[in-house]
């Protein structure tokens, strides 16, 4: 089962359909992404006669980013077979990765369930209405990542009702914009903060756009999951290559990323050797303003403020005034507790 690490970003290499329905292509790339410390490698799998309707037709971006006639046959085409998926979950296991594989119809989802045993369910954006695979999903005690992209929060509400009605809270919601690729101005990665505010759970975010900035932003706004498609070549022909990191881009991200958490560090307050020692030379202690004798009480005005910091703090003035002091003490020098009767 998958765990999501405190202070640790699961990366997630969406390599989709960039395959191009190549079991030889899909290989090379869990083997280079293998050397670049992904976490997971994530796939799609669609009978696309379960998924589409003889009245189903492309989106803009498909028609440009695609030349087969219709969107079925763009389907078809970029389909690995189940067997396929086995031999490529395999691989995954055998070189480190995560497998992991997106269902759009509810038989590859029980198949990626029963015979893959994918560790977690990844809900498309597409399919946050889909009852069927969510009725399913929420009988299932596995993780759960829920793409948004699209979708209003009313949408998420529901979706969200059905996921969790069998009592299974471990739900992580993937901020995402559908556009292929996703303009800069229409990310809003600030909405990650209402979606924690709102639903209290994990968020991540799930990326189409170019570069590498909104991911990195997204994990400086506390994003737990990063999710970005990845290709062989942004000039293959296929319908998602063009809003796709190529795998070397995908590798300085994941070293971004990781630089990232170290600066990002815990919400636990701690003070480093160097600090410490900082801190002793910067900070200012209570010290004599004048010559004082043996046995004198003393008195505010005997009292300067000056470094280092490493007798009585300034707050604790009161806690001296009016204390006799054991021997006598020169001009600017630091008063401790022990000098006082």
């Amino acid at each position: 089962m998958i765990k999501i690490k405190k202070n640790k970003t699961l990366i997630i290499a969406e390599i989709g359909p960039n395959h191009n329905g190549s079991v030889e292509n899909a290989n090379k790339m869990i083997r280079k992404l293998a050397k670049i410390n992904v976490d997971v490698v994530k796939f799609q799998l669609a009978n696309p006669y379960l998924v589409y309707s003889k009245d189903a037709f492309k989106a803009e971006y498909q028609k440009k980013n695609d030349s087969k006639k219709n969107i079925l046959e763009m389907s078809k085409s970029f389909q690995l077979t189940r067997n396929n998926h086995i031999r490529i979950a395999n691989l995954c296991k055998k070189v480190g990765l995560i497998y992991a594989c997106t269902a759009f119809d509810l038989k590859s989802l029980i198949f990626l369930d029963k015979k893959i045993k994918v560790p977690f369910f990844k809900v498309a954006s597409g399919e946050i209405h889909s009852i069927d695979m969510l009725e399913y999903i929420a009988k299932r005690s596995k993780p759960i990542f829920l793409s948004t992209g699209m979708a209003s929060f009313a949408d998420i509400k529901k979706s969200l009702a059905i996921l969790t009605k069998y009592g299974n809270n471990n739900i992580t919601i993937l901020h995402c914009v559908s556009s292929y690729p996703a303009k800069k101005n229409s990310l809003n990665l600030n909405i990650i903060d209402e979606l924690k505010k709102r639903f209290k759970t994990n968020i991540g975010y799930s990326d189409h756009s170019l570069g590498n900035e909104a991911c990195l932003a997204a994990v400086a706004k506390g994003a737990t999951v990063i999710e970005k498609h990845v290709t062989l070549s942004r000039l293959s022909k296929g319908p998602d290559h063009k809003s796709s990191s190529t795998i070397e881009g995908f590798k300085i991200l994941v070293k971004k990323v990781r630089s990232l958490e170290e600066i990002l560090g815990s919400n636990k307050k701690f003070f480093t050797k160097d600090e410490i020692n900082v801190k002793k030379v910067a900070r200012k202690s209570l010290v004599s303003s004048k010559n004082i004798s043996q046995g004198k009480k003393i008195k505010k005005e005997d009292i300067s403020f000056k470094r280092p910091g490493t007798g009585i703090s300034p707050l604790d003035i009161k806690k001296i005034i009016g204390k006799k002091i054991k021997k006598s003490k020169k001009k600017n020098r630091i008063f401790f507790y022990n000098d006082f009767i």
